[in-house]
């Protein structure tokens, strides 16, 4: 099968490897779609904090965002049969600890993740083997091309958590790219009266109402502040996802979220940032951060089978595997114009 993996920094190949066969508890999946994330453009220039801290060493077959149809299954799979339609967790539990032996996958201390930290062989691939116990169904009607975008969207799930999104709940999300516009998503499902999306690109903030958005505010010709302001009476948004990673992203977040409000942080920084900190203890500002979580994806794929909104339009650019490595080398050709590349194979 063929495989793109990354040697060193801005530098990856196309390698022809074997095909591996499932045993156990593992089974084996033709990928059929592959988001191409941020994080794997880090990782293939080598800014990634965790190429910098170790916790990623070259080579890596890198990616994480896919889904896939079960080709062939070990002998103890039970779950799931050759045909069916899957993605999984991004971490990937050893299946032998007491944890797992209890089920507990989440708490395993030997888990891997899918081509990033500590890499289980990522998506980048034709075939991944994935066990059965990190594995969910794509419910029926669901794409691949969607299916693929679930990764993404169970890390905007995350900044939901413990949070009661009600009818009169304002929802604003800072930064526009796929886990924001994920966010969007997620936010018009679960019923937010108003949900405010907050970017930079008229392209893209079009692309964020196709998804639920309801007002639009484009910070380089607007006051995101009092635009927010003026849609809430004053008070600010109850919650805000910031979904951008930078320092003054960061800020803005805090100025649109009311007293006693939720600030959840979805996106990762590549250096660290200075904040008033005393602003957030001042105004009783809840902070969370939010990240993958186990079963996410689960309850992802089965939102896409409810949800009558299509999450796809967040995909402005397609491109066949064997060519994707052009997406990577001349990145800032597409950085623009692009939200999130779906590489497709045959």
């Amino acid at each position: 099968m063929k495989v793109l993996t990354v040697t060193a920094p801005h530098k990856a190949v196309y390698e022809n490897v074997e095909k591996p066969v499932p045993t156990g508890k593992m089974m084996l999946v033709k990928v059929k779609n592959t988001g191409i994330c941020a994080t794997d453009l880090s990782i293939f220039t080598g800014e990634s904090s965790f190429v910098k801290s170790g916790q990623i060493t070259y080579p890596v077959r890198f990616g994480h965002e896919w889904s896939g149809e079960v080709e062939a299954v070990g002998e103890e799979v039970t779950a799931f049969k050759p045909g069916d339609h899957v993605v999984s967790d991004s971490g990937i539990s050893c299946g032998a600890c007491p944890f797992c032996n209890a089920g507990q996958y989440a708490d395993c201390p030997n888990i891997r993740s899918v081509g990033t930290i500590n890499a289980w062989e990522g998506c980048y691939a034709e075939y991944m083997l994935i066990p059965e116990f990190n594995a969910y169904r794509v419910p029926a009607g669901v794409s691949f091309e969607e299916a693929a975008l679930i990764e993404p969207a169970a890390i905007s799930l995350d900044a939901f958590t413990n949070y009661q999104v009600t009818p009169e709940t304002t929802v604003a999300v800072v930064g526009i790219g796929a886990i924001g516009m994920g966010a969007i998503w997620l936010a018009k499902f679960f019923g937010a009266k108003t949900v405010i999306a907050v970017g930079r690109n008229d392209k893209k903030l079009a692309i964020a109402k196709e998804v639920g958005a309801d007002i639009l505010v484009n910070t380089r010709t607007e006051d995101a502040e009092e635009a927010i302001k003026r849609v809430t009476n004053g008070k600010g948004a109850d919650l805000v996802i910031e979904a951008a990673g930078t320092e003054s992203t960061m800020r803005l977040a805090m100025q649109l979220t009311k007293n006693e409000g939720r600030l959840s942080i979805v996106s990762f920084f590549e250096k660290d940032i200075t904040l008033p900190i005393d602003d957030i203890v001042i105004r009783c500002i809840t902070v969370r951060g939010a990240a993958g979580r186990f079963a996410n994806p689960g309850k992802v794929a089965e939102i896409m089978g409810k949800n009558p909104v299509k999450l796809t339009p967040i995909i402005t650019h397609r491109v066949p595997f064997e060519d994707c490595l052009d997406m990577f080398e001349n990145e800032e050709k597409y950085h623009n114009e692009k939200v999130k590349v779906m590489v497709t194979f045959s």
